[in-house]
């Protein structure tokens, strides 16, 4: 399937052929931008569902989806785009089960082009709030990449960028579960990305971004035995986090995203299974940073000292590249306890400026015990 996407024609639009912009849409209540415009992609931020008059519709995932949607179409209006443009969004649910309520209001909104789409189950930093939704919409063509035999796509590809939907641990063709374990389940996860890459003209070089949630952390080094079997290049940008499976049975999920010829001149060594981050054309993608200090130690319980070394380590990667966080375009943020969000912005708003990027903050544990936060984030020059 392919589709064409339009053009936007905004002013926000001719200056980014220059640098990424912030087009303004409505006062943010956090230290990030809704909006973010390079020169190819759109990034919105993570938006939950408000009605107009305050308060949450309890109970209601899919008028508050509905909502979420309506406020990402308010930056992509802002950006002189639309949903036809949308190449990716992150659904994150407050429980899984009501996934085809929500569904029900992305049919709405997207009609019959579905972009790339990931599910995670997660509470939300507002207790009313049952769903929330992060997006990123391209400028030019983008197609749907389904591989043989599938029977829907695994991603979409737009201005050389490969956006994964989440991989399961199912065979693709028949939907039978891959055994019971992490390590047979990691396999056949693998295995429906390289299909995926294939079917795009990719390889596994091309990987720039993989975040991964599994249900358990002592599945982490089963996982990674595993995954360094298919490492056949200096590995992506990877984050793994704990989550909810999606379906009792599943002990993980992978979604990614790939940079056709990022893997060329990739340094080799920072690890057997993920690279510090990876420079993909004019984008650098960063791998999840937690507040675990040089010594391998975390300040115990103290939410500002682990914020302020995951973005130290953050930025460690930005000068290494030339950048700073002034190109910062994309971040999420995954807290152990919502009730660190405060705390968190404070440092985060003190770091992350003059204009920060757009940023999805859930609850969901880094896969580390004493770890209070991990942070991922996307920069362009």
């Amino acid at each position: 399937m392919r589709f064409l996407l339009a053009l936007g024609c905004c002013a926000a639009i001719a200056l980014a052929e220059k640098k990424a912009i912030r087009p303004p849409a409505g006062p943010a209540s956090g230290p990030y931008s809704a909006g973010v415009l390079t020169d190819k992609f759109l990034y919105v931020s993570g938006h939950v569902g408000p009605e107009p008059g305050g308060g949450f519709a309890p109970g209601d995932v899919r008028t508050q989806t509905r909502r979420c949607l309506e406020l990402v179409g308010k930056v992509l209006k802002e950006a002189g785009l639309d949903y036809k443009n949308v190449v990716s969004t992150t659904l994150y649910l407050a429980d899984i089960r009501t996934l085809p309520a929500a569904e029900s209001a992305y049919r709405e909104a997207f009609g019959g082009h579905f972009p790339a789409r990931v599910e995670i189950e997660s509470q939300l930093l507002i207790p009313e709030a049952l769903a929330e939704v992060s997006a990123v919409a391209v400028r030019g063509e983008a197609r749907a990449i389904q591989p043989d035999g599938w029977t829907k796509a695994g991603g979409i590809l737009a201005e050389g960028t490969l956006f994964f939907s989440t991989l399961r641990p199912v065979d693709p063709v028949t939907g039978r579960l891959a055994g019971t374990t992490i390590e047979e389940q990691t396999a056949q996860v693998m295995r429906n990305q390289e299909a995926v890459l294939a079917a795009a003209g990719m390889k596994f070089e091309d990987m720039a971004a993989s975040r991964i949630n599994i249900t358990d952390p002592s599945y982490y080094a089963g996982l990674n035995e595993t995954y360094k079997k298919f490492v056949t290049a200096p590995p992506p940008a990877r984050a793994t986090v704990l989550a909810a499976p999606f379906e009792p049975g599943h002990l993980l999920q992978i979604h990614s995203v790939a940079v056709k010829g990022s893997g060329k001149g990739r340094p080799a060594g920072d690890s057997p299974i993920h690279s510090y981050s990876v420079m993909a054309g004019d984008t650098l993608y960063i791998t999840g940073m937690t507040g675990r200090a040089p010594d391998g130690t975390f300040a115990r319980n103290d939410i500002k000292a682990q914020t302020r070394q995951a973005l130290k380590t953050i930025e460690e990667q930005l000068k290494r590249h030339g950048m700073t966080f002034a190109d910062a375009v994309d971040a999420v943020v995954w807290l152990r306890d919502p009730r660190h969000a405060a705390a968190m912005n404070e440092v985060y708003r003190e770091i992350v400026k003059p204009l920060p990027p757009t940023r999805a903050t859930v609850r969901l544990s880094p896969n580390s015990a004493d770890g209070l936060i991990e942070i991922m984030m996307i920069a362009h020059k």
